[in-house]
């Protein structure tokens, strides 16, 4: 079977939640025997094999267009590629493709599988305008996809009342640590076991200015891995780096590093509020951190009660205190429990498998 994953960055990772999620599922698509082909913006149009069985299909963006206009264009000319190379089903990482599925057949539509992610028109980083298109790229994708998949069940809870239609519930995936990691350079910047972890996209709904102002009051040392090149970013780094507890450490990609940064780390603070699951929170329970989450129902459906929750700045601190309060046993417990639910529910060949599934269902 040829399958294309379309709408992300593209692989290897280098941005965010959906690209892992692409690079890992094509990974184990490949591995049943299926031929996988994720579409990745380019300067130059050219297919590359990625690894067996995958391959990058590099799209050209002109650099003409705005960013906006240049990812409708990208999400055309995947769209039309896929259509062209007679992929059998279509994966699709977003909803902001879907109005151009009005100018598509019925026959390319029934072969569209939808992850709409978190909801994308409520992240506080979009403007008006932005917004309105993205709740209007939502409904048209409910409307023509031929199925549609959520990450989280509270988003499957919450799109099945809005628009009244059978979901399928898929989560995420992650990798429980087989060994103990090496204790990485990086991680000597901080004391040993005495850091916080925060790995994010700089964004506003990820909730890192509570986060820092926190850490930047309560001196305690605290890591944060993620992209500075954003405007917002780069503010939020002007106005926390002289702070000497608080240390940016930029975008991080190598799975061995990142991993090592999250065992060694005293607690992992997750910010997370838009909506869906978020990869790094699996990642940071696979690797059996002690998480303090944002309250809200989508990182409560994974965590549970394996964790702390805050929404403020107070909430925070008083997590944060609650937390070193506990002995070790307690917090080695909720540790164990992570992995745990891990290698119970979220691995990713299940996730593959799952997909697999969907297809299937599409294709009888």
């Amino acid at each position: 079977m040829k399958i294309a994953i379309l709408g992300t960055r593209g692989i290897p990772n280098r941005y965010g939640g959906f690209e892992r999620f692409a690079e890992e599922v094509a990974y184990e698509f490949s591995k049943l025997g299926h031929q996988v082909f994720v579409s990745c913006p380019s300067d130059k149009y050219m297919i590359d094999r990625f690894s067996e069985g995958v391959f990058t299909v590099h799209i050209k963006v002109p650099k003409v267009f705005f960013a906006n206009l240049g990812t409708l264009y990208y999400d055309f000319i995947s769209l039309r590629w896929a259509q062209k190379n007679d992929a059998d089903v279509i994966i699709e990482c977003g909803h902001s493709f879907s109005p151009l599925l009005i100018f598509l057949s019925k026959t390319i539509r029934n072969k569209i599988v939808t992850n709409p992610d978190g909801i994308e028109h409520k992240r506080r980083k979009w403007g008006f305008f932005a917004k309105k298109y993205l709740l209007l790229s939502e409904q048209l994708a409910f409307m023509f996809s031929a199925q549609i998949v959520c990450d989280n069940r509270a988003l499957v809870e919450y799109y099945s009342v809005k628009y009244n239609r059978k979901l399928i519930y898929i989560p995420y995936g992650a990798h429980p640590l087989k060994s103990t990691p090496v204790k990485n350079g990086l991680a000597d910047l901080v004391p040993k076991d005495d850091y916080y972890l925060l790995i994010s996209r700089i964004t506003p709904e990820n909730n890192i200015e509570i986060v820092l102002n926190y850490f930047a009051h309560s001196k305690k040392p605290c890591l944060i891995v993620g992209s500075l090149t954003s405007k917002y970013a780069r503010r939020i780094k002007r106005l926390h780096e002289g702070y000497t507890n608080i240390v940016f450490m930029g975008a991080i990609y190598d799975q061995q590093v990142l991993n090592s940064l999250r065992y060694y780390c005293k607690a992992y603070i997750h910010g997370h509020s838009a909506g869906g699951t978020n990869p790094s929170l699996l990642e940071a329970m696979a690797c059996g951190c002690f998480i303090i989450a944002h309250n809200n129902p989508f990182n409560r459906d994974i965590l549970g009660e394996q964790g702390l929750y805050f929404s403020n700045e107070t909430s925070l601190g008083n997590c944060v205190s609650q937390f070193e309060e506990l002995n070790d046993v307690a917090v080695n417990k909720v540790k164990k429990q992570n992995i745990q639910t891990i290698e119970r529910n979220f691995l990713w060949p299940k996730v593959a498998l799952a997909y697999i599934r969907v297809i299937e269902s599409l294709k009888k």
